[in-house]
């Protein structure tokens, strides 16, 4: 079982990184991208809890992989355009926020 849930952990983490790719590349609005994060971190959950993994552990899994997706967000947002100044702890705030509010939506 321990295979299986590092694996799990491990892949998703991939696609995690693979979709915030793609959410910069794409231009994708906030909400998809976070949704999609969502939708990756249920998909283990789910795989997990079907192969037998302990509730709790299957839930640690998902916990990894959204907050890996906020992470990437947060350094995106926190990235200052060419020529604008760096942003503060307000603005990180604001993107963690944002995530969390998009993470809540269905």
């Amino acid at each position: 079982m321990e295979d299986i849930i590092k694996t799990a952990t491990e892949f998703g983490i991939a696609l995690v990184e693979k979709q915030h790719q793609f959410f910069l590349e794409e231009c994708l609005d906030n909400s998809e991208h976070v949704l999609a994060i969502k939708r990756i971190a249920d998909t283990a959950y789910g795989y997990l809890r079907g192969k037998g993994a302990d509730p709790e552990i299957s839930r640690k899994v998902k916990k990894e992989l959204i907050d890996r997706g906020r992470v990437l967000f947060i350094e995106t947002w926190m990235t200052p355009e060419e020529g604008e100044d760096p942003l503060g702890e307000e603005d990180r705030r604001e993107a963690r926020k944002t995530f969390n509010e998009l993470l809540k939506e269905k």
